[in-house]
């Protein structure tokens, strides 16, 4: 028979793995710990069961455009509509697992997809919140980008190359004043409460996309920001894609900038 002092022991290294498991779950995770109510899925799971789920892209259009799950439906969690377009997706009781994705690990967008689903009375509803570039890493069989499947790795626009092209507010600012540059604003109106003292246009990210497929502006030099820097990692590819090369985005976007000019 074990004495308590040994059962105590074995005890802790037992519950020791789970609680390091645990709180590395919540270290790359960080939303889990504020969504704990959302049961999620991984990609391993995910993928084996590929072919009896319902996955929904929960992002913009424009993400989606730029790279989605294959076979993924599209139902934006920010929409009015959402609650509307999941009612022709799936039944409230339907067997279906229903998988809600976005960007990953940081992107609230699928929690709060499933939280929206629930309290409408749906079931069996899941977040894969290692998000779509864990996916496309994983699985680029089952993915597509930039309207080409399956994906070639070679193709993916690596967080290094996105970095090179980030500059700090000061940087930004100084290549703003070259003759040859044009600053471009691609925020959405409503993200624009934060004015910062650059002369730049305010263009729609479609309205971008149209320029860049028929060259506009490829003989200057691209400046381009939007509200936190997120925006701009999938304009990239339209940029690569049309090739484009004197171009560069404000690191963390306008709500980077600490010390802002705002104007009157």
């Amino acid at each position: 028979m074990k004495s308590p002092t040994k059962r105590i022991s074995l005890l802790f290294f037992v519950i020791l793995p789970l609680f390091s498991f645990s709180a590395l779950a919540t270290e790359n995770f960080p939303l889990r710990a504020k969504y704990q109510d959302v049961p999620v899925i991984s990609t391993e799971e995910l993928n084996k069961d590929y072919e009896k789920v319902i996955i929904v892209d929960t992002r913009s259009k424009f993400e989606y455009d730029v790279v989605h799950v294959n076979n993924a439906k599209f139902n934006p969690v920010s929409n009015i509509l959402f609650e509307n377009r999941l009612k022709k997706i799936r039944d409230k009781n339907g067997a279906q697992k229903l998988v809600f994705y976005c960007n990953g690990h940081t992107c609230s967008k699928s929690y709060r997809a499933v939280r929206k689903a629930v309290k409408a009375g749906y079931k069996n509803v899941y977040a894969y919140d290692a998000g779509i570039f864990s996916w496309v890493s994983a699985h680029p069989e089952k993915t597509t980008l930039m309207k080409q499947t399956p994906v070639q790795r070679a193709t993916i626009i690596s967080a290094e190359d996105l970095k090179k092209r980030q500059l700090s507010y000061s940087r930004f600012s100084e290549k703003a004043k070259q003759k040859n540059s044009l600053v471009i604003d691609i925020r959405d109106p409503v993200q624009r409460e934060i004015k910062l003292s650059l002369d730049s246009r305010a263009i729609s990210l479609n309205t971008i996309k149209t320029k860049l497929a028929i060259g506009a502006w490829k003989d200057r030099e691209l400046l381009i920001y939007d509200a936190v820097g997120k925006q701009v990692r999938w304009l990239q590819y339209y940029l690569e894609k049309n090739g484009y090369k004197n171009y560069y985005f404000l690191n963390k976007g306008a709500s980077g900038v600490k010390k802002v000019t705002v104007k009157r």
